[in-house]
């Protein structure tokens, strides 16, 4: 019985530092959540197959200019945003059973795909960080695509990105926001095998 109620406590644990808050949110009067003040303290070092070593490989295989490494990564999950008052988790919670942040997909020639939101850091302090989106392959595990969202044009980190399953002949979308307009379409090029997007927006 002791056995079985340590199991049961190491388990409830195990779940509570996987899905321990990683993006603290304050949001600000008249923005979205997730364009307020936002303070970052990214601890994991994997998404899925994907750790920071095969990213910051595979980065410096596919960046001709600029490569960086990665030192932390995280999957986006249901608690990783937190409010630090209650009107913003009021908000973020209103939003959770409205977005998403993993998508599988498939291409047209079959081959399975996972989309996730990440968060993540550079390991330099001038290196990319905030959000990105992480495809990789379901059968292998590799690496199809990588696309940090950049900034949100204060020079500040865009921490939030959204996916959007297909709505047509894409695989699938994401956006840093749910209701401004501005999307990037996801595409897979058969003959080349390759991943594309499109930007419709800003």
């Amino acid at each position: 019985m002791m056995r079985m109620i340590l199991a049961v406590l190491l388990l409830a644990a195990s779940a509570s530092v996987q899905a321990a808050p990683s993006v603290f949110v304050r949001a600000e009067r008249g923005t979205a959540w997730w364009d307020g003040a936002i303070n970052a303290r990214i601890l994991g070092t994997a998404a899925g197959p994907v750790t920071v070593k095969r990213l910051s490989d595979y980065l410096a295989e596919t960046l001709i200019y600029y490569p960086y490494e990665v030192c932390t990564l995280e999957p986006v999950q249901i608690d990783t945003y937190v409010g630090i008052d209650r009107v913003t988790q009021s908000e973020i919670d209103a939003y959770r059973g409205q977005v998403r942040w993993r998508v599988d997909a498939m291409t047209p020639d079959g081959r399975k795909l996972l989309a996730q939101s990440v968060v993540f850091e550079g390991c330099a302090s001038d290196d990319p960080r905030g959000a990105a989106l992480l495809v990789t392959d379901v059968a292998s595990g590799a690496i199809l695509r990588w696309q940090p969202l950049g900034d949100r044009g204060d020079g500040v980190p865009a921490w939030v990105l959204f996916l959007t399953p297909s709505e047509g002949d894409d695989l699938f979308s994401f956006s840093g926001c749910t209701e401004c307009g501005d999307r990037t379409y996801v595409y897979y090029d058969v003959t080349r095998r390759h991943i594309y997007t499109e930007h419709n927006g800003h």
